[in-house]
């Protein structure tokens, strides 16, 4: 590769002019991404309700009279 210059890695110094490792952008991403599961509940009507916790859809199918279904959705 005629012509460029490979340029250095930001690493900023440290005491006595030692390089510090980079910790730019904090820890790193996990790969694959870790997948979500939200809870569903439907009510006879064909209302759909999304929740973050299973406790928070049973504690709304209560309130709507214990009707509905939930269902455990990965996304």
């Amino acid at each position: 590769m005629a012509g460029l210059t490979p340029t250095p890695h930001h690493r900023p110094e440290g005491k006595a002019g030692k390089t510090m490792a980079c910790n730019c952008g904090g820890t790193a991403a996990q790969w694959p991404p870790q997948p979500v599961v939200v809870y569903e509940l439907t009510l006879p009507d064909g209302t759909v309700r999304r929740y973050v916790t299973h406790q928070e859809a049973d504690a709304a199918n209560k309130r709507a009279g214990s009707t509905g279904v939930i269902t455990a959705v990965t996304q």
